[in-house]
């Protein structure tokens, strides 16, 4: 595993945990703003995380 992909799966991880935390302040609050940053960080880190964990190797020998 490179640097990178692992940097990239930590980002993806911190995002969905960011993300989990905007929504649960959601439901105990009500605020709509939460769950429209919820929603997006939890994309954004299902993205990345899939994109990360998906590459198999080097794009070019």
């Amino acid at each position: 595993m490179t640097a990178l992909r692992a940097a990239a799966l930590a980002f993806g991880l911190l995002a969905l945990c960011a993300g989990g935390l905007q929504l649960w302040a959601y439901a105990s609050s009500g605020y709509p703003r939460h769950l429209v940053l919820g929603v997006f960080a939890v994309a954004v880190g299902l993205s990345v995380v899939v994109a990360a964990a998906s590459r198999k190797g080097p794009r070019w020998p």
